[in-house]
């Protein structure tokens, strides 16, 4: 079966590591703005087999071991997380900060953490605690939302491949579509906070109206953008760095992890364990 076999690290890749890939004529290399990355091409029985042999020994150089369609071409979409991923930050806990009532979502979020609640119950819960703030609270939130280093590079990586790029996230619209619009990408899809006016004021009711965005919207989304634009799923990647994201990692044609929870990381085609967002690209095209 023929393969790529791409490594990408925020510095050298040891030659000890390349060596475990069978020989080949054909290989890439080039210094990148994080680091390093090389690709083999070559071909192998077993390619699963030969990823987790590499992934065990590659310490914090992330490893991809890529069949089909992908082992050729580049991706035609990627697809993104929001919060942790595209972002350093996690807008519930920006919204919560702001409304002073970071302890208690924090709390919730532990006991979602601990497997107590599923993402819709967790959500519903932390999302009452923001009842009654006014929609003014988007404008002091949303520059504060961070962009992960190397995202905007990746952004451009994929423009420049021709492929479209979208997010889907747990977070909400409200902050996720400024976000989307200034970054110039082709879809979103994120959490609606309701809101009511009350004294002549818009402010939040401490509920989400519409379908959440969990995991198995992340899926839909990711295969209906890619629908939509003509494109074999087959050609997608899938980026992000929870549980949240294991929908859409199961979808796309190769998911990467992004300083990821071990679970997520085991589960993706390549796990990114440095935090530059772009080393994305080395795998994605």
């Amino acid at each position: 079966m023929q393969i790529r076999v791409t490594f990408a690290a925020a510095g050298p890749i040891p030659r000890a590591l390349v060596a475990m890939v069978p020989p080949t004529d054909h290989v890439t290399s080039e210094e990148t703005n994080y680091g390093q990355r090389i690709s083999l091409f070559t071909s192998h029985d077993e390619p699963d087999l030969l990823r987790s042999a590499l992934r065990a020994v590659a310490g914090d150089v992330a490893v991809g071991v890529i069949a089909g369609p992908l082992a050729t071409q580049g991706a035609r979409l990627v697809m993104l997380d929001v919060d942790s991923t595209l972002t350093t930050t996690e807008a519930i806990d920006l919204l919560a900060q702001h409304a002073g009532v970071g302890a208690e979502v924090a709390e919730i979020t532990e006991r979602a953490m601990r497997g107590e609640l599923d993402f819709g119950q967790s959500l519903t819960e932390r999302v009452a605690t923001l009842r009654g703030l006014p929609i003014s609270i988007f404008d002091a939130v949303g520059p504060a939302m961070t962009l992960s280093s190397g995202a905007v590079e990746l952004i451009a990586a994929a423009k420049a491949a021709g492929a479209l790029v979208g997010v889907t996230s747990g977070g909400f619209v409200q902050l996720v579509e400024p976000l989307a619009a200034r970054l110039g990408l082709d879809f979103f899809n994120a959490n609606h906070l309701e809101t009511e006016t009350v004294d002549g004021r818009e402010r939040l009711t401490g509920r989400v109206i519409g379908q959440v965005v969990d995991r198995d919207q992340k899926a839909r989304d990711l295969l209906g953008f890619a629908d939509s634009a003509g494109i074999d799923p087959a050609l997608t990647v899938a980026i992000g760095d929870g549980a949240n994201d294991l929908g859409m990692f199961a979808a796309a044609g190769l998911s990467v992890a992004f300083c990821a929870k071990p679970v997520t990381a085991a589960a993706a085609d390549v796990a990114i364990n440095f935090p530059r967002l772009d080393a994305a690209a080395a795998f994605a095209f």
